[in-house]
C-alpha cells in the first residue's frame, strides 16, 4: 500500500475515532447526566449502561486511532452506532420542529459514520498500525 494511502486510511480512523473517544470520554465525566439520558430512553439499568458504553467507546475509539484489531472494532462500531442512533435519534423531538431536526441530523450523521466504519471493516487499517503488517 502506498504511503499517501496508508496516511489517509490514518488519517480516517483518527477522524472516525475523534466520535467516540469524545462520547465516552464525555459519558464517563458524567454518569449520571448519561445514566439519566439512558433512562429517559427507557434504556437501564441506566448507571451500569453510563459506565459500560462509555468504556466501551473510550475503548474502541483508542484501538481505532492505534489500528489494533481494526477490522473487527470498525464493524462492531458500525452495528453500534446504528443500534445508537436509531435507540437516542429516529423519531425523537416530538412537536419540536428544532429538536426534531437536531434528532434528524444526528441520526444521518451516525448512518454516515456507520458507512465509514464499514469501509474501514472492509479496508483494513493501513499499514501505518498495529494491524499493518498482519493485513
Amino acid at each position: 500500500m502506498p504511503l499517501a494511502s496508508a496516511s489517509l486510511l490514518l488519517i480516517a480512523r483518527v477522524l472516525l475515532a475523534a466520535m467516540f473517544l469524545a462520547s465516552g470520554y464525555s459519558a464517563l465525566s458524567n454518569i449520571q447526566a448519561t445514566a439519566d439520558y439512558f433512562g429517559g430512553l427507557g434504556l437501564g439499568p441506566s448507571v451500569p449502561l453510563a459506565w459500560a458504553v462509555g468504556l466501551f467507546e473510550l475503548a474502541a475509539g483508542i484501538l481505532l486511532v492505534v489500528g489494533f484489531q481494526t477490522r473487527a472494532v470498525a464493524a462492531v462500531l458500525a452495528l453500534f452506532s446504528l443500534a445508537a442512533t436509531f435507540l437516542g435519534h429516529y423519531g425523537q423531538g416530538g412537536d419540536d420542529p428544532t429538536a426534531a431536526f437536531m434528532h434528524s441530523q444526528a441520526l444521518l450523521k451516525d448512518i454516515a459514520v456507520a458507512g465509514g466504519l464499514i469501509a474501514l471493516a472492509v479496508h483494513g487499517a493501513g499499514r501505518l498500525a498495529v494491524d499493518g503488517g498482519r493485513e
